[in-house]
């Protein structure tokens, strides 16, 4: 395995297979979009929703059912969801260069305020996969009323692809 100056894999998938992460099979979209729209040297990911093969894993309002450590297994869950999705959309995360920017939707009640916290699960998961510099992104989060499937939380991810002569 090639690591980073930092100890970090330099690839995505050895730094998947170093944290014991496989990437299921990318979800099929639910409605008339495509998962992945790459263009410019962009991809663009629609949002994830935090599911395995049984269905949504996390329901319901962060701050009234949701306790705000199942968000922030549920945003790492969407985020490797989002992955899968990358993977599938570019051929392969050979081509993935890295996430630059990351929108984290959590489904809330009215006093909840952590929503940056919530987003946190999956933002210290790129880290721990990449390390501190390649791991850094942007990112938002924001408080909504309801989520698609009742879910907790739902992520997009804006990520660049490799120039073709670089894979």
């Amino acid at each position: 395995m090639e690591f980073c100056a930092d100890k970090t894999p330099s690839n995505w998938s050895a730094a998947l297979d170093a944290a014991g992460i496989v990437l299921p099979a990318a979800a099929p979209p639910a409605a008339a979009y495509t998962p992945v729209v790459v263009h410019e040297g962009l991809a663009f990911v629609s949002g994830q929703l935090p599911r395995d093969v049984t269905g949504v894993t996390t329901v319901g309002r962060v701050g009234v059912e949701v306790a705000l450590e199942a968000a922030q297994e549920g945003a790492r869950l969407a985020l490797v969801r989002g992955l899968a999705a990358l993977r599938d959309g570019l051929g392969g995360l050979d081509h993935l260069d890295r996430i630059l920017k990351m929108t984290v939707f959590v489904s809330s009640g009215p006093d909840f305020v952590d929503h940056s916290a919530v987003a946190d699960g999956a933002s210290m998961l790129l880290f721990a996969l990449l390390g501190p510099e390649r791991g850094r992104h942007a990112r938002s989060a924001v408080g909504v009323a309801k989520l698609p499937r009742n879910a907790a939380v739902e992520i997009e991810l804006i990520a660049s692809v490799k120039p073709a002569s670089s894979s």
